[in-house]
């Protein structure tokens, strides 16, 4: 208990500063992937139960009736597809657009948070060499607070930054393969 409380009792101001950027970025990243994540949940679970009724039926009006009740994006195709085809492919494409939407900062927060904790880093360390000329002799106890401070952003950059590219890996695997299915619920439509 007692090297952890050495560990954050001489942390600096700079360092609070980085270390409250980070928290600020790892929360609102955790907050795009868990919102990101029923997202694409839902829309995947609505349009596996639209395509399934779209294999199974072979009446057209009653499968007219059933995309209009589902709330499914393949559903709306389905039914833009009927009215022009250029619609559909232009819904899609806006569509991708909006899901495609944040993940852009997902993996800036990816990115730079090591470097957020790396700034933190360098600061400590200008700050332990300071302590150091400012001594006549040098003891652990002078180097210690600054490396320290150090370490403890650097360490939070990497805590931020790790769950941020697992996450937009996942998510974006996920939303590119609900695309890549809608993609080719169009192919069929056209052939259909």
């Amino acid at each position: 208990m007692n090297s952890v409380y050495f560990g954050f009792s001489h942390v600096g101001g700079i360092a609070i500063a980085v270390i409250v950027v980070l928290a600020v970025m790892s929360l609102f990243s955790w907050a795009f992937m868990f919102y990101k994540w029923l997202q694409l949940k839902g829309i995947d679970k609505k349009n596996r139960v639209f395509l399934s009724k779209f294999i199974e039926t072979r009446d057209k009006a009653s499968l007219e009736a059933f995309a209009k009740a589902s709330d499914s994006v393949a559903g709306k195709l389905y039914l833009l597809y009927k009215e022009s085809s250029s619609s559909a492919f232009t819904f899609f494409e806006v569509l991708s657009r909006q899901l495609e939407g944040g993940f852009s900062w997902l993996a800036s927060v990816g990115s730079t948070a090591p470097f957020v904790g790396l700034f933190g880093t360098v600061w400590g360390i200008i700050n332990a060499f300071n302590n150091i000329g400012n001594v006549q002799s040098v003891t652990i106890a002078t180097v210690a607070p600054g490396i320290s401070e150090a370490l403890i952003t650097t360490a939070a950059g990497i805590f931020v930054a790790v769950p941020a590219v697992i996450g937009y890996n996942i998510l974006h695997n996920r939303l590119t393969a609900i695309l890549n299915e809608l993609d080719g619920f169009l192919e069929a439509l056209s052939k259909r």
